[in-house]
């Protein structure tokens, strides 16, 4: 695990930086208010699908076989969640929950001992925007091309946003959402095994991964983390636990930030959640599943993937780490056409498929 640790980051991948300039990312953005990107964000995720998804682009076939059904799940549902106090006071009423599942049509039955798996997969977006739509593809993606036996559903969570309601109100709503999956798939499984597995992408990682650690030991059976949060070390090195600190240098290091992401700023520390991931009692990482995580070398999150894996591998958990050297933050969602988004992704299913097993 040590040599995965960068102290300066790579060059930039040629590749990329051509894509950056065709697509004018490096150029200065217009100044918008949280409240009025929020929709536009979603816009542009939901534009962005239609057309790797329309007639004759290479991801035409994502749009076939899958069924799409929407629905809500009612907050406050949840016995493990975040306390009814720390959700903006209002414990008064509950909130309905987007969630979409992703199924495949007339999915072929795992034979009666086949384990099932069914994926949870929880957006990103700094925990100010996107929506239960916003990582179709990758949803999409995972159904079609994951290979694995049983894998026929994936639920994504539309959980409430930053800044109108607080960080604890979209790891509450997320915990709501398992709680209420799990209980669902207990009910339903029929006798046969279920395995439940949490994918999440940067904020959306940093809240799986508190899902994982605070959903009752053995209700989640793996964890793939893609470009994960799971500190606070932008806030400060005293948001990384002490042992870790000359491991964690991509925050404070320039060369890591890039017009994808540069230096996050928060209005407050962890944005008001009692611990993020990484500061986690020994304790409770050693009660994680197996957990794969993917890292992009150009990326201010670096080591907050990193330092994770080698807090869970000290734990004694089973980790695997995918390092995409020379690009940025999650960079396949903003050009998923580029062959080596797609190599990420298959590097993605590989790793859902080990944590699977």
């Amino acid at each position: 695990m040590e040599s995965l640790f960068l102290k300066p980051a790579p060059p930039l991948d040629p590749e990329w930086l051509r894509y950056e300039e065709e697509a004018g990312l490096n150029k200065p953005k217009p100044t918008v208010s949280m409240l009025d990107r929020q929709p536009a964000y979603a816009a542009e995720c939901r534009n962005l699908t239609a057309r790797m998804m329309a007639p004759g682009a290479n991801n035409h076939y994502l749009s076939q076989g899958i069924v799409k059904t929407e629905f809500t799940v009612p907050s406050f549902s949840s016995t493990w969640s975040v306390p009814q106090q720390q959700r903006d006071g209002r414990a008064d009423a509950a909130f309905p929950i987007p969630v979409i599942l992703y199924e495949l049509e007339q999915a072929a039955p795992a034979p009666h001992s086949q384990e099932k798996v069914v994926v949870v997969y929880i957006h990103g977006g700094g925990l100010c925007v996107g929506e239960a739509d916003s990582e179709e593809l990758s949803c999409r993606r995972i159904l079609k091309d994951s290979g694995i036996p049983g894998l026929n559903r994936v639920y994504s969570v539309g959980y409430r946003l930053m800044p109108t309601y607080r960080a604890s109100t979209s790891l509450s709503d997320c915990m709501d959402v398992f709680h209420y999956l799990f209980q669902l798939i207990a009910r339903t499984a029929e006798g046969n095994a279920v395995k439940l597995v949490l994918v999440g992408s940067s904020s959306g990682g940093e809240l799986a991964a508190l899902v994982s650690q605070m959903a009752p030991q053995g209700s989640v059976d793996g964890v793939v983390l893609r470009g994960p949060v799971t500190s606070d070390a932008f806030s400060g090195m005293e948001y990384v636990p002490e042992r870790l600190r000359p491991l964690h240098t991509s925050a404070g290091e320039p060369s890591f930030w890039n017009c994808l992401l540069g230096p996050m700023k928060r209005d407050e520390p962890r944005d008001g959640l009692e611990r993020m991931p990484l500061e986690a009692p020994e304790e409770v990482l050693k009660g994680m599943p197996r957990t794969w995580i993917q890292v992009c070398t150009n990326d201010g999150l670096y080591s907050d993937g990193v330092c994770y894996a080698k807090a869970l591998e000290d734990a004694g958990v089973q980790v695997k780490v995918d390092v995409v050297r020379g690009w940025p933050h999650t960079f396949w969602l903003k050009a998923p056409h580029l062959p080596r988004a797609l190599e990420a992704d298959r590097a993605m299913l590989e790793g859902l498929a080990w944590v699977a097993e």
